[in-house]
């Protein structure tokens, strides 16, 4: 096991060259950083500090029924005009009642309706029933249904894309987290598309680990922590009529992170210094792979949160990751290509609470695209609610 930890903070981006060149030698880390989160048992601030938008789904020891209630507006406009993302803009509301039930202390049974409405069209956007099962013991937590997804996993943008949250939240699977003040732990499998023999259709899986583990006291000044995420997305199907080729691919990330608290209040509130090493492989038609070297300093002030972020990416994709970090454009009738992809970023971000439960985040994300030589930005509000 001691090698282990070596392997992991090794991910440096002298390493990511190689994994370009050999994708087994890629594979068996990443088989290996998954055996090693399994053995860890001991919070995650990945990229961008999403918890306010997270969902879910707690115990009540003080009522068996209740009834629940999360609610997000949002309004997002990118302006991107460059050959690799889309601009466009989205603007509307999620909700999604819920009865909860609670059998005993330890299990907690929701079920309720998700509604999307996009601004601009007359029809309700999405309609899909939710419903979950969640049971605990001691800190591990056992879900069936849907999700506690989407922005929850805690992925960085690379690896998730943070719209996804705004235009498809909802996952169903299975589930298993654990948290501690040293730990952050979440393995799920979602299905987000079936099939069946003959049909047109492939079936999509898409799971994954996301952990981090915090060494020393999680209350000291300084706190030394090892991030690591592994997702794995397949596309296939058994006797059914698709042109596609079957194909799986697997991206993942680490990273040593270094957090800084300031002891007295003041101006400066913290600070945290990633340095994420990127990786990916794919097996299709033909097999794939490229990585990337993606540095983050966040700044906590007091009036706001700001992030620097640096993408050096080369021949990277990721199915569900953000638009921006892509090599493969994903422009609307385009078949642009960009090896090697260099991003400047820099992000201001505030939550501003109103009252319990219900608060607003505002963001200004600019970025400078180097080998483009072009600015482009994005800016979104969004109003959640809980209860």
């Amino acid at each position: 096991m001691k090698r282990i930890p070596r392997l992991i903070t090794g991910l440096k981006i002298t390493q990511i060259k190689q994994f370009y060149k050999d994708p087994v030698a890629f594979r068996q880390k990443t088989k290996i950083l998954i055996c090693y989160l399994y053995f860890i048992s001991h919070i995650t601030s990945a990229q961008l500090p999403n918890q306010k938008l997270e969902q879910r789904f707690r115990f009540d020891s003080t009522q068996k029924w209740q009834f629940r209630f999360n609610g997000l507006g949002f309004v997002r406009n990118n302006e991107y005009f460059g050959p690799i993302a889309d601009g466009y803009t989205l603007f509307g509301y999620q909700l999604n009642p819920r009865v909860a039930y609670q059998p005993a202390p330890n299990v907690v049974l929701e079920a309720g309706v998700f509604f999307k409405k996009d601004f601009g069209q007359d029809r309700i956007t999405q309609l899909a029933p939710t419903f979950t099962v969640k049971f605990q013991h001691r800190n591990w937590n056992y879900l069936f249904g849907t999700l506690e997804g989407s922005v929850g996993h805690r992925l960085i943008e690379p690896l998730y894309h943070f719209e996804r949250l705004l235009q498809q939240r909802i996952e169903n699977g299975l589930q298993i987290t654990h948290r501690t003040d040293r730990t952050f732990f979440d393995f799920w499998i979602s299905y987000l598309q079936n099939t069946l023999p003959g049909y047109t259709r492939q079936e999509h899986f898409w799971g994954g680990i996301s952990a981090e583990q915090r060494f020393g006291n999680p209350n000291q000044e300084w706190v030394l922590s090892i991030p690591v995420q592994i997702t794995a997305f397949h596309a296939g199907g058994q006797n059914i009529n698709s042109p596609l080729p079957v194909r799986t691919a697997l991206n993942a990330t680490a990273s040593l992170s270094l957090t800084w608290q300031n002891p007295a209040s003041g101006f400066l509130r913290s600070a945290r210094l990633d340095t994420y090493a990127v990786g990916y492989t794919e097996n299709a038609d033909k097999p794939y792979s490229g990585g990337a070297f993606y540095p983050n300093l966040t700044v906590n002030l007091k009036p706001i949160t700001v992030l620097l972020s640096y993408w050096n990416g080369n021949g990277y994709r990721a199915e569900l990751g953000g638009d921006l970090y892509q090599s493969y454009t994903r422009r609307y009738n385009s078949t642009y290509r960009e090896q090697h992809r260099r991003l400047l970023m820099v992000r201001f971000l505030k939550d501003i609470k109103i009252t319990d439960g219900l608060g607003v985040t505002v963001r200004f994300e600019p970025h400078y695209d180097l080998a483009n030589n072009l600015f482009e930005h994005s800016e979104g509000v969004y109003i959640w609610f809980s209860r």
